[in-house]
């Protein structure tokens, strides 16, 4: 079942998601984002099995616990610079 939701983006994200659709990469703008969406991670579950490796290790400081969560949450893009 679908459910029908409204959301806003940039503009340029827009753009790329009209020129995978044109492209032939997606059926639809919204099939684009959903297919995003299913490729995406559960965060909840990283963040479980993050917390679960550190229990494991002998169970770290809370300092080392909020960095390694803090590593999901981190753009790729800013860490490789």
């Amino acid at each position: 079942m679908l459910k029908r939701i409204t959301i806003s983006v940039p503009e340029e994200i827009a753009e790329k998601a009209l020129k995978a659709t044109h492209a032939g990469h997606a059926e639809s703008v919204s099939a684009y984002f959903a297919q995003l969406a299913v490729r995406e991670p559960d965060w909840a579950d990283a963040k479980q099995i993050i917390d679960d490796l550190i229990d494991e290790a002998g169970g770290r400081t809370d300092a080392d616990r909020a960095w390694a969560h803090s590593m999901l949450e981190s753009d790729p893009d800013i860490d490789a610079a």
